[in-house]
């Protein structure tokens, strides 16, 4: 009998000090005194909260085949140097200096590529276009083009095209 009482005693000291005045916003269940619409509203989040998702990203087409890139880097020191590459390619290209939106020829030096195994170290010509520049989460978003110049066959060119890429840090 003692070891009911006790048993007894536990389950209500549980009931009783579990509050059910705190608001789930994902409950389901409107609440009036606390919710605008269920779930949304008062105490929750906004009805029409869109959460902001930036993504980064870099995509471009490799001699015509469109590629994304996961795998990549942004330095500034002054030019801009944007590294790139996946299992068979590996691009770096100067895109030029300054903190102005708009376009810019891209620079030789630190500009190279390396596609199968093809060394391609000589920029032909290359132009990128900033649209974006964040120097308080400093990121960047820019357009480019780029077309590279085999070192062993010089009609063998790697052609970058429609490159483009969004928020990427630096």
């Amino acid at each position: 009998m003692n070891g009911t009482l006790t048993l007894l005693i536990l389950v209500s000291l549980l009931l009783f000090s579990c509050k059910k005045e705190e608001q789930s916003c994902t409950d389901g269940v409107f609440t009036p005194e606390k919710e605008e619409k269920v779930d949304c509203g008062g105490v929750c989040p906004p009805c029409n909260f869109q959460p902001t998702i930036i993504d980064t990203y870099l995509s471009a087409k490799v001699n015509g085949k469109s590629i994304s890139f996961s795998n990549y880097t942004l330095s500034k020191s002054p030019d801009w140097i944007l590294s790139f590459e996946n299992d068979s390619l590996n691009i770096q290209v100067n895109l030029g200096s300054g903190d102005s939106l708009g376009g810019r020829p891209m620079e030789v030096p630190n500009s190279k590529a390396l596609f199968h195994s093809n060394i391609y170290s000589s920029l032909g010509s290359g132009y990128s276009v900033f649209a974006e520049i964040d120097h308080i989460e400093q990121s960047l978003s820019a357009f480019f083009n780029a077309k590279f110049v085999s070192d062993n066959d010089i009609n063998d060119t790697l052609r970058i095209t429609d490159g483009e890429f969004q928020k990427i840090n630096w």
